[in-house]
């Protein structure tokens, strides 16, 4: 009896640490720089650049997540202080449930301004992280901000893409 007590304990035990790990998220960030933007833009202290960004859904089920509906660069971050997200804004702009079917992907189009020259072999190399807010997490009448705030405080559900240069 004290033997099927203590394998039950166990099996128990071992039963509850691993089934509450986190889920890894098999969502990829895949970054395209497409090209330098030296006519449209004309500003010495900057160079921006267009590009894809594809968010590209691994898994075996639908993904849902919320995304700002004009500035969908919200949900995007940048592992430079020395990169950012240009766009000029716009006049209706709320959170909205996006969706990504199995196997496919979303594509975001747009332009990253590099706020100071860069020098080849010299600056890192750059990465682009998408903040997940999950279908769960938000809640229509809640502050989407803070919500995005505090995932990137927490550096949680953020998504990577692998590293990438701008070509001078």
């Amino acid at each position: 009896m004290n033997k099927l007590l203590i394998t039950l304990g166990l099996f128990v035990l071992f039963y509850q640490c691993t089934s509450h790990k986190p889920k890894e998220t098999n969502m990829k960030v895949q970054v395209k720089i497409s090209n330098k933007l030296d006519d449209e833009f004309r500003n010495k202290k900057t160079t921006f650049y267009s590009v894809n960004i594809d968010l590209i859904n691994d898994t075996d089920s639908t993904v849902s997540f919320w995304l700002m509906s004009c500035s969908w660069q919200d949900n995007w971050i940048i592992n430079s202080d020395s990169v950012r997200f240009y766009y000029q804004g716009c006049d209706s702009n709320f959170p909205e449930l996006k969706q990504i079917l199995s196997g496919q992907k979303l594509t975001f189009i747009g332009i990253l301004q590099v706020l100071s020259p860069l020098k080849t072999g010299i600056e890192k190399d750059f990465k682009i992280g998408f903040v997940e807010i999950k279908q769960h997490e938000y809640l229509v009448n809640s502050d989407f901000r803070n919500v995005l705030l505090a995932k990137i405080k927490d550096k949680k559900d953020i998504i990577w893409s692998k590293a990438f240069k701008f070509k001078n």
